[in-house]
């Protein structure tokens, strides 16, 4: 099998534990593979340096123009998504790289981003519990799911706010690779009873 591509969005003011809780996890489960079963890449709009809230810097591996195939997109959150909803060419960008990718999920305010583009018009879906009214503001015909943890609707998955994030990267880890390897990860990161 060949290895899975996965990258993880970055942009200004993204939340730090919506991309970092899934780059660990998920960098954790290709470490754990000896590197075999999945690449770990983070993308921007451009490779320069980004300011993620409160002011962890950050420099992306890609910028988004070089992101050939995406297995795997991940989407998280943070103020920083609103301003992404505004800029036509990289919500543009976005769309193209979600229209080829076999799963994608949004963690926190991220699914400002899916509800922006259209992906949760009548789905259900979850956020982080202070962002359910911007998202039924971006798409009204969207269901909340607002105790929910995370929602899988297939190719689209949404989690609830920040930590929930990495419940949703071991519930995608054991959906490609098997529930010992999501085992294996969460006991590598000591993250509570798998």
């Amino acid at each position: 099998m060949s290895k899975l591509q996965l990258a993880i969005l970055l942009f200004d003011d993204v939340e730090v534990l919506d991309f970092a809780g899934p780059f660990e996890v998920f960098s954790v489960t290709s470490q754990l593979s000896g590197y075999q079963s999945l690449e770990v890449k983070t993308v921007a709009k451009t490779k320069s340096l980004v300011q993620a809230k409160n002011g962890l810097k950050v420099m992306p591996d890609l910028g988004i123009d070089e992101l050939i195939q995406v297995d795997i997109l991940v989407i998280p959150g943070g103020d920083g998504s609103r301003a992404v909803i505004q800029d036509e060419e990289l919500m543009g960008r976005i769309n193209r790289i979600i229209e080829n990718a076999k799963t994608v999920f949004s963690v926190c305010s991220g699914a400002r981003i899916l509800a922006k583009l259209g992906y949760l018009q009548g789905q259900r879906f979850t956020t982080h519990h202070e962002v359910f009214e911007d998202i039924l503001a971006l798409e009204q015909s969207a269901i909340p799911e607002r105790d929910a943890r995370f929602v899988d609707k297939g190719k689209f998955m949404t989690a609830a706010g920040v930590a929930a994030g990495i419940d949703l990267s071991l519930y995608v880890v054991e959906k490609y690779f098997g529930e010992k390897a999501k085992k294996k990860t969460a006991r590598y990161m000591e993250y509570g009873e798998q």
